[in-house]
């Protein structure tokens, strides 16, 4: 197994910077493309370089996309032996990602392969250990509990672990409610949040319905309970006749909507 570990950090202006002297060598390697990297002594030496850079920027681009404002990455490469058997490839390598456009952090694959001499090609896997300030608790919460932002903290943690995702931004989850306990300085994930329920059943709720920029308000009760922009039945205090209704706040619904089938 080769690993080498860095860490990145964007600046204002959406560039990146390297944190330490050892980093900014390894910024030197990142930012040279394929056709410039200096021919290494052997094949297994190429394969590390060519898939440590591209491994890098798959990393980054991942961090472009989700927003991480600061973030390290350790990269865990794992190299086949049978490189050993092939000699140095006297062009640039080519390298794939299979699987599309599907990212997964736990395990990245690259598909490396010499195209001159007598080609060959090899298939690399990196596991890469991503660290990054994520959403907890500060102490044990129980189901139902609606999250406030004084129950919320961010730590450092490694997400390449975190099998139901994470979540960076207070605002994604202040006013949800948690489906089940967690636990103290656990990292929070949208499987464990819903919206609060907003409509019980049984309850007398607002009813409100436009037409033609005519807005007309009535009362009637909920068949059942709801959540924000669940569709509802709810039965019309008034002609008693039960239609679809979507929740909209607490204790109001708003009709003329077509229940999904």
């Amino acid at each position: 197994m080769n690993s080498i570990s860095f860490s990145l950090s964007p600046s204002v202006k959406g560039k990146v910077f390297f944190r330490n002297a050892v980093s900014v060598a390894l910024l030197c390697l990142f930012a040279l493309p394929a056709s410039a990297q200096p021919q290494n002594s052997t094949a297994r030496k190429q394969v590390y370089a060519r898939v440590q850079q591209q491994a890098a920027e798959t990393i980054r681009q991942e961090a472009l996309r989700n927003g991480w404002e600061d973030y390290q990455a350790k990269l865990n490469l794992f190299i086949p032996s049978e490189i050993a058997q092939y000699a140095p490839c006297p062009a640039p390598l080519s390298v794939s990602m299979p699987g599309g456009e599907h990212l997964d952090l736990r395990r990245l694959r690259f598909d490396v392969r010499c195209d001159a001499g007598n080609g060959w090609d090899v298939a690399v896997t990196v596991k890469p250990d991503i660290y990054l300030q994520v959403l907890m608790t500060k102490e044990t919460l129980e189901r139902g509990h609606v999250i406030a932002a004084s129950d919320l903290t961010r730590r450092k943690f490694n997400i390449s672990n975190l099998r139901s995702g994470y979540l960076t931004r207070p605002d994604d989850v202040i006013g949800l409610t948690l489906k089940r306990r967690t636990r103290e300085l656990q990292p929070l994930s949208m499987s464990q949040l819903d919206s609060p329920v907003m409509v019980e059943r049984g309850q007398r709720v607002l009813m409100v319905a436009n037409q033609d920029g005519v807005e007309a308000r009535t009362m009637g009760i909920a068949s059942k309970k709801g959540r924000k922009g669940e569709m509802i039945k709810v039965k019309n205090e008034s002609s008693e006749r039960e239609v679809t209704a979507m929740v909209v706040d607490m204790g109001v619904v708003r009709t003329g909507y077509t229940a999904p089938r």
